[in-house]
């Protein structure tokens, strides 16, 4: 699964084991305290690992996957990327991607996007889907310039920690990659979209091809 992923220098990927679970935990949890709500709080209990996970050398029919990145020089654990595949619907999604604060800025976050599309290239995904926060760009800025298009904003999506002490539903972005030539998409129906689903069609996408042959050439509209 991880073949083919370049790592920045001084980093390595590996595939998460069950003997880094009570390590992890504890440093995601200093790194990261917002993660004690909302959906990615799951990442605090090592039996979410040990139930959901295809850890290494265990289970590969689960459908959760846990990358860590490490400092070569200490093999500290400096970052966490989890995916979920969606067999059925030849899926992957990011669950949770986290670096240890200092090394945030540096470039490795990038790694993230990076992993999940040649992940889900590898074991024959078609689509990679990932959510960013909406708290800072820098997220956003590695999906877009890995090629993964914006295409909704959620809103919402999730229980976060806007403040200490205060906590709210909150907008997330969503972005798509699509890993299959276009020759194997259908495109949506152009006349079964409602007016605001065509609107946001062709400001996502383009005109449709519905539109483009609706409207004449010029000599039709010349001679009509």
């Amino acid at each position: 699964m991880l073949s083919g992923i370049e790592t920045p220098e001084g980093c390595s990927a590996e595939q998460l084991a069950r003997e880094d679970l009570p390590r992890l935990t504890a440093l995601l949890e200093s790194w990261y305290p917002d993660i004690r709500v909302g959906t990615e709080s799951r990442h605090l209990e090592p039996s979410f690992y040990e139930r959901e996970f295809f850890l290494r050398g265990e289970s590969p029919d689960r459908s959760l996957y846990g990358i860590l990145v490490r400092d070569r020089a200490s093999g500290d654990i400096i970052g966490l990327l989890t995916m979920e595949r969606n067999v059925r619907g030849l899926q992957l999604s990011a669950a949770l991607g986290v670096l240890e604060p200092s090394r945030r800025g540096l470039g490795i976050g990038f790694l993230g996007t990076a992993a999940l599309e040649i992940v889900g290239r590898n074991i024959g995904a078609e689509v990679v889907l990932y959510y960013s926060t909406l708290k800072t760009a820098r997220a956003q800025r590695n999906a877009e310039n890995q090629g993964f298009k914006l295409v909704g904003l959620v809103p919402a999506f999730d229980v976060d920690a806007i403040a200490p002490g205060k906590v709210k539903r909150v907008y997330e972005a969503l972005y798509s990659k699509v890993l299959v030539e276009s020759e194997r998409i259908h495109l949506p129906e152009w006349e079964a979209l409602t007016p605001s689903t065509r609107a946001l069609y062709t400001h996502l996408f383009g005109p449709h091809p519905a539109q483009t042959a609706s409207v004449p050439a010029p000599s039709e509209r010349l001679h009509g």
